[in-house]
C-alpha cells in the first residue's frame, strides 16, 4: 500500500482508534500492564501498543523484537498489524543522541494468506524523517520466515507472551513509588505469584541483523528502540508508542495520566529533561522512606543515569544480559521485572517467577509461534 492511500484512509482509522478507546478504557482503568496498555493512548488501539522490546545475541547477530497487541485487551479487529501504521527499529550508534538507522515495517491489509509486509532499511538523515526512504530488504508474508537482503532474517506474527509478572505487584510497586504508600514488597514468593500473562500471546516483529553487516560490527556500542507510527489526515505520521527498557514507565507514571500518553510521542533524546527530574525524586522519595540509602539522592541520580534516556543499550556480539551488575541488551528470558522493581527501591524485590522455557525458544525467531 503506497504512503498516499494510507494518508487517504487516516480519518476512518481515527474514527476506530477512537471507538476503541470507549471501549478499552473502562476496562484496563488503574492497571499498568507493564507496558501492555499502559497509558490512555495505548489503550486506544492495541495493535499500535508496543508491549515489550528485546535485543540480544544470535549465534551470527543481533536480533531486535517489538511485541505488541497483547491478547490481553481482548481486541477482535482484524488486522493482526495495522494496516495504516508503520512499526519502527530505532538503531543509534557510538552513543549518538539520535537514531542513525531505522528498520521500518508496513503491513496491508490481511488476505487469505495473511499479511503482505515490506521492511525498509533507512540511513543516515532518512533514519530520521517520516517521509525519508530506503532500500526494501525483505517483502513477505505473515508468518513466514524471510530472508533480508542483509543475510539476516525477518518473521512477524502471533506468538506466546515471553513477558512474566504478577500485576498484583506491580500494582503494590506503583502505589511505594508513585504515590507514597509502602506496601509489603516481599510477598511474591515461589508458589503464591500468579502469572498474569500466562496463556497470552503478542504480535511479534523479529528481525536478525548479522554480525557485520553494515553498522553492526563485532564490539561496536548500539543503543536501541521501536516505535509505532499511525498515518494522519495530513498525510503524515504521529508516533503512537515507544518503549525501550522493560518497564520503568509503568513504575514511574501513572497509566490513566496525559503525561503517560504524551510520552509514548516523544523521543529518548528528550527524556533526560523531561522525565529525569521526576525519576530522580520518586527514587529518592522512596529509597528515604524505606531507609535503604543515607544518601537517597545521590543513589537516585545513579538510578537516573542507568536508565535515562530510554534505550536498550548493547555490545553487538556479546553475550546479552538484564541484570543486577548491569545492562547489556535484554533476552526473552530475563526476569527483567525483579531487576526494575529492586533498582527502584534499592532493596531486593523477588517476583517469585522464572522464565517458562516453553515461551521461548533457541532457534530463529526465537519467540515461540502461536498455534493455529
Amino acid at each position: 500500500m503506497t504512503q498516499a492511500s494510507r494518508g487517504a484512509n487516516a480519518s476512518l482509522w481515527r474514527r476506530r482508534f477512537d471507538e476503541i478507546a470507549v471501549a478499552t478504557s473502562v476496562t484496563w482503568k488503574g492497571t499498568d500492564m507493564s507496558h501492555h496498555l499502559d497509558s490512555p493512548l495505548a489503550r486506544k488501539d492495541p495493535r499500535l501498543n508496543i508491549t515489550d522490546h528485546y535485543v540480544f545475541d544470535s549465534g551470527a547477530g543481533t536480533v531486535l523484537i517489538m511485541n505488541i497487541r497483547t491478547s490481553l485487551a481482548g481486541d477482535p479487529d482484524g488486522d493482526p498489524f495495522h494496516p495504516e501504521a508503520r512499526y519502527e527499529f530505532k538503531v543509534h550508534l557510538d552513543g549518538d543522541e539520535r537514531e542513525a538507522l531505522t528498520y521500518r515495517l508496513a503491513f496491508d491489509p490481511t488476505e487469505d494468506s495473511g499479511q503482505l509486509f515490506t521492511v525498509e532499511l533507512l540511513a543516515g538523515p532518512a533514519a530520521l524523517d517520516d517521509a525519508g526512504s530506503g532500500p526494501v530488504i525483505a517483502r513477505g508474508v505473515t508468518g513466514d520466515m524471510l530472508q533480508t537482503t542483509e543475510g539476516g532474517q525477518v518473521w512477524a506474527g502471533e506468538a506466546v507472551e515471553p513477558f512474566f509478572l504478577d500485576l498484583k505487584q506491580l500494582d503494590v510497586v506503583d502505589q511505594t513509588v508513585l504515590h507514597g504508600q509502602d506496601g509489603d514488597l516481599t510477598r511474591w514468593v515461589a508458589g503464591v505469584a500468579e502469572d498474569t500473562f500466562a496463556g497470552a500471546t503478542v504480535r511479534s516483529i523479529v528481525l536478525a541483523v548479522p554480525t557485520g553487516a553494515g553498522a553492526f560490527t563485532a564490539g561496536r556500542r548500539i543503543a536501541t528502540w521501536c516505535t509505532s507510527k499511525l498515518a494522519t489526515d495530513a498525510g503524515g505520521w504521529r508516533q503512537v508508542g515507544r518503549t525501550a527498557l522493560p518497564m520503568i514507565w509503568p513504575i514511574f507514571r501513572d497509566a490513566d495520566s496525559d503525561e503517560a500518553s504524551h510520552s509514548n510521542q516523544t523521543h529518548p533524546a528528550d527524556d533526560v529533561a523531561q522525565y529525569g527530574p521526576v525519576i530522580a525524586d520518586l527514587v529518592a522519595s522512596v529509597v528515604r522512606r524505606r531507609g535503604t540509602s543515607d544518601r537517597p539522592e545521590i543513589y537516585a541520580a545513579d538510578v537516573v543515569k542507568r536508565i535515562v534516556p530510554d534505550l536498550v543499550r548493547y555490545v553487538v556480539g556479546t553475550p546479552a544480559l538484564f541484570g543486577f551488575s548491569g545492562f547489556n541488551g535484554r533476552r526473552l528470558a530475563d526476569n527483567t521485572a525483579e531487576i526494575m522493581f529492586s533498582l527502584a527501591t534499592n532493596s531486593a524485590v523477588t517476583s517469585g517467577l522464572t522464565a517458562d522455557p516453553g515461551r521461548s525458544q533457541d532457534v530463529f525467531p526465537f519467540v515461540v509461534p502461536a498455534a493455529r
